[in-house]
């Protein structure tokens, strides 16, 4: 629900964890290095799922009563600054405006978003992106998972794949390795431990000098066997998806001829569901591999479609920004469904420079869609890697909006598609078999 009626309030934090709003305080909300004041037209109430957490050693920043825009904003002393996590399904458009303490630490890694209060309530700076019932926050960590995880993992005892999807399912949270116990929608499959790239974000490795990784990267090479008894107990109907590459690991292309060699055993025995893999698309005769073998979609993940934007977060080692358009080509040329994981964060994703190289980008390649994803850093970590892209910052919501204006073809949301049922779908729609 969009914002009508009384103002928003900047919202404050002790180290206790108890918030409170201030009166007369107009929040800032930061887009890049820009600091400017909340408008009503930025914030949506909180959706169920929204966390909110104050962010040590930052202060907040607003306008209190009788200071006005231009005039900068003042920071709100004896207070800590608070962010809001959003829910699966929703897209950040601003982030939090605070003021850094001399030697404070990077944040942890996690999506951070502005929030104000309003009669007692946060809103957030979002907008809604998806709306597929699976990934509602009530439907995981039920009451039973631990029983359900017990089951499976008594039904293959020796699977390590399982071992390391325990630990995600349950320390972690994963919602695709929680399906794989669960048995349905899409399940995680994790199969290489090393990458070939060093990612400033990577929520599976960090270097000693930045903020802990919130996973710790599993450190083994699953065998065949391993992958394909996991794959065809998930893939039991035409929601479900087996999907290759996770948070926990490095980069799966690294281990293209085993994921090959898993794709054509499983559809040996099992036609079911949608085979995906999500991957940095470095390593295009790897890549072509897998298609063969009979992948069915495909995530490819980057920060931005500009080189040196790209090559600053990634740190790419071994491939060019190139391969990336290469892979996405020999995708399309076998028919396989291709999205861009796009890791976004306001003020550089929106840039114009930005804004018309993707619209580019995505009718040129023929991409089918577009999942937007909160990158997950310290804002003041990116600008300091990342260098902004040209022209004004339009916007998160006209980003959204040319997107779906200038790419007809392109479906915007959060979550992997299952193919095979979209496939029947549209085949009954328009009366012959699904295939």
């Amino acid at each position: 629900m969009r914002s009508s009626g009384a103002p928003f309030r900047v919202v404050a934090s002790d180290e206790a964890g108890k918030m409170w709003d201030l009166r007369g305080w107009t929040p800032a909300v930061r887009s890049g290095s820009d600091l400017r004041p909340a408008r009503s037209e930025d914030w949506i109430e909180a959706p169920p799922g929204t966390r909110l957490q104050f962010l040590e050693g930052r202060q907040p920043l607003g306008w209190p009563k009788g200071s006005l825009f231009p005039e900068p904003p003042t920071p709100v002393q004896g207070a800590l600054a608070v962010a809001a996590q959003l829910p699966s399904g929703y897209t950040r458009t601003l982030l939090p405006a605070y003021v850094r303490s001399d030697g404070k630490p990077y944040l942890p890694f996690f999506g951070y978003t502005a929030v104000a209060f309003r009669e007692g309530k946060p809103w957030v700076a979002a907008l809604q992106s998806d709306s597929n019932p699976h990934w509602q926050p009530r439907h995981y960590d039920p009451p039973d998972l631990l029983a359900r995880i017990r089951e499976r993992r008594a039904q293959l005892p020796e699977n390590r794949v399982l071992e390391q999807l325990e630990t995600c399912a349950t320390q972690y949270g994963c919602y695709n390795a929680q399906n794989i116990f669960l048995g349905r929608w899409e399940g995680a499959v994790p199969v290489s431990p090393a990458c070939n790239a060093e990612c400033i974000g990577c929520i599976s490795w960090q270097p000693e000098d930045r903020p802990a990784s919130p996973q710790q990267r599993f450190a083994f090479v699953p065998s065949l066997h391993e992958i394909v008894e996991v794959g065809l107990a998930h893939l039991q109907d035409d929601e479900s998806i087996y999907s290759f590459g996770q948070g926990c690991e490095g980069e799966p292309l690294l281990q293209a001829r085993l994921i090959a060699e898993s794709v054509r055993a499983i559809r040996a025995q099992n036609g079911k569901g949608t085979i995906h893999l999500n991957t940095n698309a470095s390593k295009p005769d790897g890549f072509a591999r897998v298609i063969e073998a009979g992948l069915d979609s495909v995530r490819v993940s980057l920060n931005s479609v500009l080189e040196a934007t790209y090559t600053a977060y990634y740190q790419p080692r071994g491939y060019r920004f190139g391969d990336l358009e290469e892979s996405i080509r020999r995708a399309r040329s076998h028919g396989v469904l291709v999205s861009l994981n796009y890791l976004h964060m306001p003020g550089w994703n929106d840039r114009q420079q930005e804004v018309e190289a993707l619209v580019d980008y995505v009718n040129r390649l023929d991409i089918q869609m577009i999942q937007l994803r909160t990158l997950n850093i310290d804002p003041d970590m990116y600008a300091q890697a990342v260098p902004m892209p040209g022209g004004p910052a339009l916007g998160m919501v006209e980003l959204v909006a040319r997107l779906r204006r200038e790419c007809p073809q392109l479906v915007l949301g959060n979550h992997t598609l299952a193919c095979r049922a979209k496939r029947a779908s549209e085949s009954k729609q328009m009366g012959r078999p699904g295939g």
